[in-house]
């Protein structure tokens, strides 16, 4: 039996490899042992899944080995996305939740992740607690039977209470006013069905698109990144649509693209939500990013006289500051981002709709604020490089970097190396970042610059001098 291991957003495996009905259940009941040792067993713990292949029948196994132990548990009838389970988790006052997904990894994938109780991504003590009850029935050799679901196993329905959670984030009079032709793409995803429903609340002119369950997802990872978008610009110059967004697997992280075809990267939309927050909303707090911290966010938060703080790679480090903090927005490069007044999570169905919000009280498309924020604050490329390396290539590209980082990339002097939650490297005109994949077998090269000449110049060095390692 391969070893269960959490890395940066739970557990995920190849699908009868690593994740398998075997480790899933033993992962079930070390998260049993876990509850009983803080004597939380009625409190209870919520269990939902998303459209992957098998994730309801990994999700009723897990619930089964749950209740069996004597843990109340709440099981998802239907498929959610991971904001939903979240909020039932926190809603229901539980000790905590499962979510059966691998979020955007690649359709062989799937995964379990853990939320607190506090609504949020479970923080790093809190997952090595689990993982060591885990571990120690794993280095008993336990094997957990099949059990038959019990009957004591409360079903749910998540849709009605998680949007009106949102809802209750939302402002009504810019959304009944907006009349421009919205596409959302939900990428095959759990997200399927909530813009909709959303959108006919405020009588919106939205469309979704590839919101047929496919465990496949049209044959790309669901992941809102630019490559994997064409069909959303396509629906958009089609539908000539003034705004594009999308949500990714399990529905927790927002991409987008502009009535002119345009992408607009993570760190842009982290700046325009900023943006929207602060001038029309008239919030205030700290705002919270994750290594990858742009000088495009920080010329913004420098602009508004607001406090940053940077974390390790992860949301549930962002979440563990939301919790204790005055925050006003914190996330992450890949598009997760939480804000001020919900609870700390990511969710891609909110966040793309306060997009909806910013474009109507503004009056302008996302590529035309963006241009306004560029003649004020100058201009900001970036892009990212997925490097498929087995484990021992990629030890030791990242060894070799801590070791002797090079000279430069791409032709481009490297002026400091910083080493902790992957290799960051800095030029004159910007930065590229290293980091091992907490999830996948992935060292990801991420790069901003002043240019997208630059940063094209950067990735490329970067992708010779791994080939080279």
């Amino acid at each position: 039996m391969n070893r269960i291991k959490f890395g940066t957003d739970g557990w995920r495996g190849v699908i009868s490899e690593d994740f398998t009905f075997a480790n899933v259940r033993l992962a079930a009941a070390g998260i049993a042992d876990w509850v009983k040792r803080r004597d939380e067993q009625a409190k209870g713990i919520v269990v939902g899944y998303d459209g992957r292949f098998l994730s309801a029948q990994y999700a009723r196994d897990c619930a089964a080995v749950l209740a069996d132990a004597g843990v109340r548990v709440w099981l998802s009838a239907e498929m959610l996305s991971s904001p939903a389970l979240t909020w039932q988790v926190k809603d229901r006052q539980a000790a905590g939740g499962v979510m059966i997904t691998a979020s955007h990894n690649p359709p062989e994938y799937n995964g379990l992740k853990f939320k607190a109780a506090f609504g949020g991504s479970a923080p790093p003590e809190l997952v090595a607690e689990i993982e060591s009850c885990v571990n120690r029935l794993a280095g008993e050799k336990t094997v957990v039977p099949k059990i038959v679901l019990p009957a004591s196993v409360e079903m749910f329905s998540s849709e009605q209470t998680y949007l009106d959670h949102v809802r209750n984030m939302l402002n009504p009079e810019l959304l009944l006013n907006f009349r421009e032709k919205i596409v959302f793409d939900v990428m095959h995803g759990s997200s399927r069905g909530y813009p909709s429903a959303l959108a006919k609340t405020y009588g919106l002119n939205l469309v979704e698109i590839r919101n047929q369950l496919d465990p496949m997802f049209g044959g790309i990872n669901p992941e809102p990144i630019e490559k994997n978008l064409a069909a959303l610009r396509q629906a958009m110059l089609e539908q000539k649509a003034f705004i594009g967004l999308a949500t990714d697997g399990d529905g927790d992280r927002i991409g987008a693209i502009d009535a002119d075809g345009r992408y607009i990267t993570p760190y842009q939309i982290f700046c325009l939500l900023l943006k929207y927050l602060y001038e029309k909303k008239g919030l205030r707090g700290l705002v919270v990013q994750t290594l990858t911290l742009s000088e495009q966010v920080r010329r913004l938060t420098r602009k508004y006289d607001l406090e940053t703080r940077e974390t390790p790679v992860g949301f549930k480090y962002v979440a563990e500051l939301m919790v204790r903090e005055d925050i006003l927005i914190g996330g992450e490069e890949s598009g997760g981002i939480s804000v001020k007044g919900y609870i700390p999570e990511r969710d891609g169905i909110l966040l793309g709709f306060l997009l909806v919000e910013a474009v109507a009280a503004y009056g302008r498309t996302l590529g035309q604020l963006l241009d306004e924020m560029a003649e004020e604050l100058g201009y900001f490329a970036y892009d990212r490089r997925d490097l498929h390396l087995d484990p021992a290539r990629k030890d030791r590209l990242m060894n070799a970097l801590e070791k002797m980082p090079p000279a430069s990339l791409g032709g481009k002097q490297v002026l400091a190396m910083h080493a902790g939650d992957g290799i960051k490297l800095e030029f004159a005109d910007g930065w590229a970042i290293f980091r091992g994949s907490g999830t996948e077998p992935i060292v990801r090269v991420y790069c901003e610059a002043q240019s997208d000449e630059a940063v094209e110049v950067i990735l490329k060095g970067a992708v010779e001098y791994a080939e080279q390692a």
